[in-house]
């Protein structure tokens, strides 16, 4: 069956190592969409941060944070959100604070980005104005970090502490990712691609971290990049080569040839 939407991660995938779209990308991303294929950045990023890299190659629709928001690029506005309620989030961090006491949270809303004191060792550019949790607001993403525990292995300890469901993630940042039950990068996927008529059958994915394992895993054909770890490749079903060496853009030219 032809493939009829392409679904990319972004960062460590779509991008170069320099956090840009390279122009033999932009060229193959642009060629796809001229025969008729749609192209859907899925990343972890929130939408404030992945809004201006995207911006060059003029497309319509961007999954971002994890599956947890839809965006709309074409108005710049929030399409869909799928958070987590402002409860839970409370009984998420009090049960994380019990078990890793010195662990540092920061929250996505659709309205502010906040973290903790000592997450970041610089703010990010696109931070906002901090918004406390208050119980009452939706958070679109928990970020949990740990001064000792890094990566997969905060993951692991993580996932546990949380109610049924839920998700945490990875992006190969030094923190993890959660969200509301049943929310990543494959069920968002699902939904826009429903929308769309399109089937799972007619999707090829890219990615190259834990992250992107249920979308490499759900969509038809799964493709892992040269630098992804070693559960991205096991769950693809091919690889292509680095974000380095436009390993998207090769895998694109190869089928439009």
């Amino acid at each position: 069956m032809a493939i009829r939407l392409i679904a990319s991660d972004m960062d460590g995938t779509l991008l170069a190592p320099d956090h840009r779209i390279s122009r033999r990308t932009l060229e193959a991303v642009a060629a796809a969409r001229e025969a008729g294929i749609e192209v859907l950045p899925v990343t972890g990023r929130g939408f404030r941060s992945a809004v201006g890299i995207l911006e060059p190659a003029e497309l319509e629709t961007a999954v971002c944070s994890n599956g947890a928001l839809i965006y709309d690029l074409s108005n710049q506005a929030i399409a869909q959100t799928y958070p987590i309620g402002g409860q839970v989030v409370l009984s998420v961090i009090d049960e994380i604070k019990r078990q890793l006491p010195t662990a540092v949270f920061g929250w996505e809303t659709a309205t502010a980005i906040s973290f903790d004191t000592g997450f970041h060792d610089e703010p990010p550019p696109w931070l906002t104005e901090p918004e406390p949790v208050d119980g009452a607001t939706p958070v679109i993403k928990l970020f949990v970090t740990h001064p000792e525990v890094r990566e997969a292995a905060l993951q692991h300890a993580v996932a546990p502490m949380l109610p049924d469901g839920m998700q945490v993630s990875t992006s190969g940042a030094p923190f993890v990712e959660v969200t509301a039950a049943g929310v990543n990068k494959a069920t968002t996927l699902a939904k826009v691609a429903a929308a769309k008529g399109i089937d799972r059958s007619e999707i090829m994915a890219f990615g190259d971290q834990m992250n992107d394992l249920p979308m490499l895993e759900w969509a038809g054909v799964g493709v892992a990049m040269g630098n992804a770890r070693p559960e991205a490749t096991a769950a693809a079903d091919r690889v292509t080569a680095t974000n380095a060496a436009d390993g998207v853009a090769q895998a694109i030219e190869e089928l439009l040839a």
